[in-house]
């Protein structure tokens, strides 16, 4: 970077430079020119002078009129060898004087703009970051390295206020240093620079929640909320919202946001693991919520319970936010949903249970049917109405009164 600034300093100084050898060219041809002219009046007025000492001789003019064109022609003289003021000036020195103090004021005007405005300490906090990243295990020189790098940001941060990554990089020190207040702050410095971008906005309710010592308060819920509005199928906000229905003992709506999460994570991390942890956690209480001996007042409440395993087939085209819709229907009759859900295609593939508090009318639910089938259908439009183009799968007839274990449906079917 030093080396691109002083070719550029370079390159100005040529350009300051040239005039004054141009004009010092220019300048000493028109002394030459000058003096020449000098030169030839001088003669001219010589033979002039000895014309009017051979008229005087010969008596054509008398001493007077002699005297008085001898001093005419002098003046005349005068007129014609008279420098240009601006020629004396330009050869009194050529204004070359100017050149040392011009190059001067370029190299600290040069080196003053760089230091301001230039890029040599985000190209310091580069050089640290990959000096970080070339070492594989934490080591005292790691240690060292991190803490040049948070000084540097520190330092630059104070100049670039509107660089977020570096706002995030102080924000995941203080978090590996467990000072959540202070990267809370770091946080909510990023998002003045963008209040609407997702990530920053996720990683923002989370360190809150941290913060809240892991409890969902107002300002976590509000913070989660506007994330979720922000971008639904966030890894970070999908596992957030899975803890929120979790707490507040929707078990199914819990593992849905955690599926969720999952399907955007490689399933050998950690933290693959821990959302399976959750799953199969809250998997525990949907059983024991619909079918364990040891809840019997769950049972009671309720009476049916539709486990459906559900996927896409791989030939079929998804987009960000599709919605999945899926509904328990009559097997003949009204086509209203007797129990309906809908979820979001990139949390697919997962289990999902209907019951009859999925109804959409009062007093139709799927206790007041015997035969049904299941439909799923991923919505083209994001209209629950069926429309062409959709794809769709739908259950065998499925008899209520001796139904039992999952239903599978696997969506790979297009409606014309």
């Amino acid at each position: 970077m030093i080396l691109w600034m002083v070719l550029l300093v370079l390159m100005v100084l040529g350009f300051l430079v040239y005039p004054f050898l141009a004009g010092a060219r220019l300048s000493a041809a028109s002394l030459d020119e000058q003096n020449t002219r000098k030169k030839t009046n001088v003669r001219l007025f010589k033979e002039q002078q000895a014309q009017l000492e051979q008229q005087q001789v010969l008596g054509e003019i008398d001493l007077d009129q002699y005297r008085r064109l001898v001093v005419d022609a002098e003046k005349l003289l005068l007129v014609n060898t008279e420098l240009d003021p601006f020629e004396t000036a330009n050869s009194a020195g050529n204004g070359l004087w100017l050149l040392p103090l011009l190059l001067i004021g370029s190299l600290a005007a040069t080196w003053s703009i760089y230091d301001d405005i230039g890029a040599a300490e985000d190209e310091n906090v580069a050089v640290l970051l990959n000096q970080i990243a070339s070492l594989e295990a934490q080591t005292p020189r790691m240690v060292e390295l991190n803490q040049e790098l948070i000084q540097a940001v520190e330092g630059r941060v104070q100049k670039r206020p509107d660089n977020i990554y570096y706002w995030v990089i102080l924000a995941q020190a203080a978090i590996a240093d467990n000072d959540f207040f202070v990267a809370s702050q770091y946080f909510g410095s990023a998002l003045e620079m963008a209040p609407q971008d997702s990530q920053l906005l996720a990683q923002y309710a989370e360190i809150l929640f941290l913060l809240d010592g892991s409890k969902f308060t107002q300002r976590v819920g509000i913070a989660v909320g506007k994330a979720f509005a922000a971008n639904p199928d966030n890894q970070i906000v999908l596992g957030l919202k899975g803890i929120e229905a979790f707490t507040n003992a929707d078990f199914q709506l819990a593992v849905t946001y955690w599926q969720g999460a999952q399907a955007q994570l490689n399933p050998d991390s950690n933290i693959f693991q821990g959302l399976q942890v959750g799953i199969d956690r809250a998997r525990e209480f949907i059983k024991d919520d619909f079918g364990s001996h040891n809840n019997e007042t769950q049972l009671n409440e309720v009476q049916i319970a539709l486990q459906i395993n559900l996927s896409l087939d791989v030939k079929v085209p998804t987009k960000p936010g599709q919605r999945v819709f899926i509904a328990a229907v009559r097997e003949s009759g009204p086509p209203m949903p007797l129990a309906a859900k809908k979820i979001l295609a990139s949390q697919l593939p997962r289990t999902l249970v209907l019951t009859e508090k999925d109804a959409i009318l009062p007093g139709q639910d799927l206790t007041t049917e015997t035969k049904i089938r299941v439909v799923a259908r991923l919505s083209i439009s994001g209209s629950a109405t069926p429309q062409s183009g959709d794809w769709e799968a739908t259950s065998e007839r499925i008899d209520l009164d001796e139904h039992e274990g999952e239903i599978i449906l696997v969506i790979d079917r297009q409606r014309p």
